[in-house]
């Protein structure tokens, strides 16, 4: 059973956007400063109880702390996610109303695919979601709800000419908003310092762009599959090929970073080499 001063660090440390392994080291240095003030206290002839909530006293409210420590790592992130959120919402309210009005029928699909990713962004801004690995859902999120509002775009389209140019700006600074905190979540690296992080800051740029311009291809070429098609077929499936060995790779070389670097810098050749290569055979066949 966990202490008082253990359950008292962990509620900081779950308020932070870091990984697993981020947050155990976080606990652990911050744990080891606060038995040393419990230490001294009990010195100057406290017993341990009291020591042990003086010490909690003298560290300062556990809520408090989390949000200076989340707001330290992430500058005005939690204001730019309430922002795209808030936006998102509004903008798909919008279009769905537009369309109902215009056409007397929309992409109900749409609406709540939309509605929940920014709903789920939204809930983790505001940590109503403490218990999880936040930093992996962030990202999650962020692209899933990329993807989502760059099909938006489409539905958009079936708006009135007039109303598109509107529409089109606003989902544009969506999607740039969305992608660009996508880097900023991913390039927090707590846990490295030094030419590691210089190496673990390129790994994920690379790793993010390659993903981008990965997932842009595939929707495209499917987009065009299914133009000329007109139903879906199983030949589609390949075309998730690049994307899943991109993300295999991307979570070796992760892995393999801190211990075996050069491990991780050929990872990350072969990365490049294989998914553009098994990309341009997939293309060619089609």
């Amino acid at each position: 059973m966990k202490t008082k001063s253990e359950r008292y660090i962990q509620k900081i440390v779950n308020q932070t956007d870091c990984t697993k392994e981020e947050k155990e080291d976080m606990y652990e240095e911050m744990l080891v400063h606060l038995e040393m003030s419990q230490a001294d206290l009990v010195k100057q002839g406290h017993s341990p109880k009291q020591a042990e909530k003086m010490a909690i006293d003298l560290f300062g409210d556990e809520w408090e702390i989390g949000s200076q420590i989340q707001q330290a790592l992430f500058p005005y992130r939690k204001e730019l996610m309430l922002t795209l959120s808030i936006v998102s919402i509004l903008y798909t309210f919008s279009v769905y109303s537009l369309q109902l009005f215009q056409n007397g029928d929309a992409y109900i699909g749409w609406l709540l695919f939309s509605i929940l990713t920014s709903a789920l962004l939204l809930s983790l801004t505001l940590n109503l979601l403490v218990s999880i690995n936040r930093k992996i859902w962030i990202n999650t999120a962020l692209v899933t709800h990329t993807l989502v509002y760059l099909y938006g775009w489409g539905v958009a389209s079936d708006l009135d000419f007039t109303m598109f140019p509107l529409f089109s700006l606003i989902i544009a600074v969506i999607l740039l908003l969305s992608v660009y905190l996508i880097y900023k979540t991913a390039l927090v690296l707590p846990s490295y310092t030094g030419k590691s992080l210089r190496k673990a800051k390129r790994l994920h740029l690379f790793n993010i762009t390659l993903g981008i311009l990965i997932v842009a291809a595939t929707i495209f070429y499917l987009y065009i599959f299914l133009i000329f098609s007109s139903e879906l077929h199983p030949f589609m499936l390949l075309f998730s090929i690049p994307a899943i060995l991109w993300v295999f790779l991307y979570i070796l070389q992760i892995k393999l970073l801190k211990k075996h670097p050069k491990a991780s810098t050929i990872c990350t050749i072969l990365q490049f080499v294989l998914v553009i290569s098994i990309v341009l055979t997939l293309f060619n066949f089609y």
